[in-house]
């Protein structure tokens, strides 16, 4: 009889546990009153939430610092009617080797050069190879002669294995295309001397004439590095993903076998720990500077022309906000000119049933980027 009654007892304690819980995760949930506020706000604040460290408020107070200059290893190919050459290169990111895809064109009058990093949109695994993405605009450049440095990412080319959380995979990329600028500004000259059929033994690059060119989500890698740095560096970009995080990783979910479910799942998840406004580019408009250009198609159906669009108009808001404090922060002494320059100088171009490739509109858009980096690499 003691015994059953033990039992009964240690059956309430463990239903009562169970109901208290209940009652507690319901109410946390709902995170409407002071106390459940309070109580969720100490449980986020103690759990580790490594992923942090890659919102753009934490990026853009990051001292990026790199200790090592860009690597040559070997020719890709070379076209010698124009004494144009890719090369793979590589330099260190965070502490691990990221290749990529260097253009010139071989001049022995011309060794210091303005400089371009394209940044590409997503390629398969199992198809990619260096350069691709860029390679045929690089191509254009490199004649014209800009010096282009195009990045594989980690896990792709020769580069080091990308991390194995699929967040920070996304996350990094930024990161690693701050740290090449940063490279080439900290060792602007770059060793040939390897290479021994070139002609030159070393290029330098022009760290006051440095652009960057990028194409559907290297769109979004682009504009976020800007807000990183907080910096001007001239930029276009072709059909860029500009949607906010992480409506873009859920638009073509429904496409998947299971319509989005895991995906929707997978960002649920990290929307419990996270604040996705920390990662996203749209809301943190106020670190983007111009020049930038973009040049979009009307018959895009992987980035569509109207993301494009409402980004621009969210630009526009915060350029009315700016010209707005600009104006009522105004010394006396300066020049309406000069208030206006502050403000997000962004010039679009649409192409009437072009695709995501600017096709049929290819070379009129490759012609309108040399105009742009003249206009503000070479000036």
């Amino acid at each position: 009889m003691k015994t059953k009654k033990i039992i009964f007892i240690c059956l309430l304690l463990i239903i009562s546990s169970c109901l208290s819980f209940l009652i507690a995760y319901f109410y946390l949930k709902n995170e409407s009153t002071p106390l459940a506020k309070s109580i969720v706000k100490q449980i986020k604040t103690e759990k580790p939430l490594p992923l942090l460290k890659y919102s753009f408020e934490n990026l853009s107070k990051q001292e990026f610092k790199v200790s090592s200059p860009i690597r040559i290893e070997k020719i890709i190919s070379k076209d010698l009617d124009t004494q144009t050459y890719a090369l793979l290169f590589t330099y260190q990111s965070q502490g691990k080797k990221i290749s990529g895809a260097l253009n010139l064109k071989i001049d022995n009058e011309n060794t210091k050069k303005p400089t371009i990093i394209m940044i590409r949109g997503y390629v398969p695994l199992e198809t990619y190879y260096s350069g691709e993405g860029t390679k045929n605009v690089a191509a254009v450049f490199a004649e014209n002669d800009y010096l282009t440095l195009a990045p594989d990412f980690l896990g792709f080319g020769e580069s080091d294995p990308e991390p194995t959380d699929t967040w920070e995979a996304r996350f990094i990329k930024v990161v690693n295309a701050v740290d090449l600028i940063k490279t080439i500004q900290t060792f602007p000259e770059i060793d040939l001397s390897q290479i021994t059929e070139l002609t030159i033994k070393k290029v330098s690059v022009d760290t006051s004439q440095i652009g960057i060119w990028g194409h559907s989500n290297g769109g979004q890698i682009a504009i976020s590095t800007l807000e990183v740095l907080g910096s001007n560096l001239p930029t276009t970009l072709w059909a860029p993903v500009l949607v906010p995080f992480p409506y873009s990783i859920l638009y073509f979910s429904d496409e998947y076998g299971d319509e989005g479910k895991e995906t929707r799942k997978y960002v649920s998840l990290f929307e419990d720990d996270y604040d996705v406004f920390d990662f996203s580019l749209t809301k943190h408009l106020d670190k983007l500077n111009g020049p930038i250009q973009i040049q979009h198609g009307t018959a895009d159906d992987s980035a569509l022309i109207s993301w494009t669009e409402e980004f621009l108009a969210k630009v526009d808001l915060e350029n009315e906000l700016r010209a707005t404090t600009s104006a009522q922060n105004a010394d006396a002494s300066q020049s309406a000119e000069e208030v206006k320059k502050e403000v997000i100088n962004i010039d679009f171009y649409k192409y009437p049933g072009a695709n995501h490739n600017l096709q049929p509109n290819w070379n009129q858009a490759v012609q309108k980027d040399l105009s742009f980096f003249e206009k503000y690499l070479n000036d």
